[in-house]
């Protein structure tokens, strides 16, 4: 890891084995898991430099973030120590320390992902410093512009700035038209399955059997009505499957719950497993604010449990109290607001890295070789093609 000094600067990934070399900066934990995927792709076909990027309001998150999912940082862009917490503060602070960045480095192009704080103002220093844009996700996530707020304002201006377009879905609102636009995918899927053998069975059953999953994660004992509320959603919907986990796992309550099939009771969460998991949930219920705040990053709705009201356009996140945990998930089922996982053959990171390749002019087609092997249904893989393979493309 480098952690970027504005004033004594200095560059990273100079290597003399790669013409070209990319920026991947990432400004929230939700950014890493769509990253980190192509960052490993990235090394693996050994085409570019991968230059990974850990800034944002809490740039120390990210970077553990990074390094939790086997992707070292590179560059760590710490925030002054008297920046405020406002949104205008830490955009003031980001704007000088990644334009820095981005003199002393020099990058071919940058990568961002989403709308993001962090990915806006990236995007506007690279545009003002003519280095190339690759956005992924591009397009509109919704036809609101105040929903998610303000992800999706942030969004549309990255992508009047953007050279290439990397979608999720061929229907994405709003997305450019042009022989820059490629679907690839959701590059979480590219993401290693869970190593916990339940995680991964709850995650089977809900890609291959449509179901819908609850993640709970509780740390408070006050926040263990939450618990007591369950037994009547599994009755109630025989097609939910909850995953339980935080400090409150561990107790009486929900080992009584862990006998039942459709709940996983998994007390200590991996991070990587943890951010597989959430993002495979229809809704999050949790006190942790963190990891609320994470969720609708990751299109998860979430219920903050006894925490403090939080205001979001399209009630993305939701605070109620422990009591009321039950009816508030029966609301979402209810309502169908909860989206199913795409359908995934784990190589969306391999075709970004593809793609952005081909923006280099490494390679003649910015799609995968018709011969690359398909991943196993089910299968999630952070493996992008071999050097090989990637050679012929």
């Amino acid at each position: 890891m480098s952690v970027f000094d504005p004033l004594t600067g200095g560059s990273v990934g100079d290597g003399p084995d790669h013409e070209h070399d990319i920026l991947l900066i990432a400004g929230s934990r939700p950014e890493v898991a769509r990253l980190a995927p192509v960052a490993s792709a990235i090394a693996a076909a050994d085409r570019i430099c991968g230059i990974t990027v850990a800034t944002g309001p809490d740039p120390m998150a990210v970077h553990e973030a990074f390094e939790a999912l086997g992707v070292p940082t590179d560059i760590t862009i710490l925030l002054p120590a008297d920046a405020g917490p406002g949104m205008a503060d830490v955009a003031a602070a980001l704007f000088t320390r990644l334009d820095r960045v981005l003199v002393d480095q020099d990058p071919s192009a940058v990568l961002v992902h989403g709308g993001g704080l962090a990915a806006a103002v990236a995007a506007s220093v690279a545009f003002w410093r003519r280095i190339p844009i690759v956005h992924l996700q591009a397009g509109m996530g919704t036809d609101d512009l105040l929903c998610p707020f303000p992800q999706e304002a942030h969004r549309r201006v990255i992508g009047q700035l953007a050279s290439l377009f990397l979608t999720t879905s061929g229907s994405a609102l709003g997305s450019p038209l042009g022989p820059n636009v490629l679907t690839i995918g959701d590059t979480i899927n590219s993401l290693p399955g869970p190593s916990d053998p339940g995680c991964a069975d709850v995650l089977a059953r809900v890609c291959d059997a449509h179901r819908r999953l609850v993640l709970v994660d509780l740390e408070r004992a006050s926040s263990s009505p939450v618990l007591d509320g369950l037994p009547d959603l599994l009755e109630r919907y025989p097609r939910i499957e909850f995953v339980v986990t935080g400090a409150l796992a561990a107790g009486d309550p929900a080992s009584a719950l862990a006998g039942h099939p459709r709940v996983t009771v998994v007390p200590d969460l991996s991070a990587p497993d943890e951010l597989a998991v959430l993002a495979a949930a229809t809704v999050l219920l949790s006190d942790d604010h963190e990891l609320v705040a994470d969720a609708p990053g990751l299109g998860t709705l979430a219920v903050l449990v006894d925490g403090p009201n939080v205001p979001q356009p399209g009630d993305s996140i939701r605070s109620i109290a422990a009591r009321d945990a039950a009816p508030a998930v029966a609301q979402v089922m209810d309502g169908d607001h909860g989206r199913r996982p795409a359908p995934s053959d784990g190589f969306e990171a391999a075709r970004a890295e593809q793609a952005v390749a081909w923006m280099f002019g490494l390679c003649r087609s910015p799609q995968l070789p018709d011969d690359l092997p398909r991943a196993e249904e089910g299968r999630h893989s952070a493996n992008g093609p071999s050097s090989e393979e990637a050679s012929e493309a």
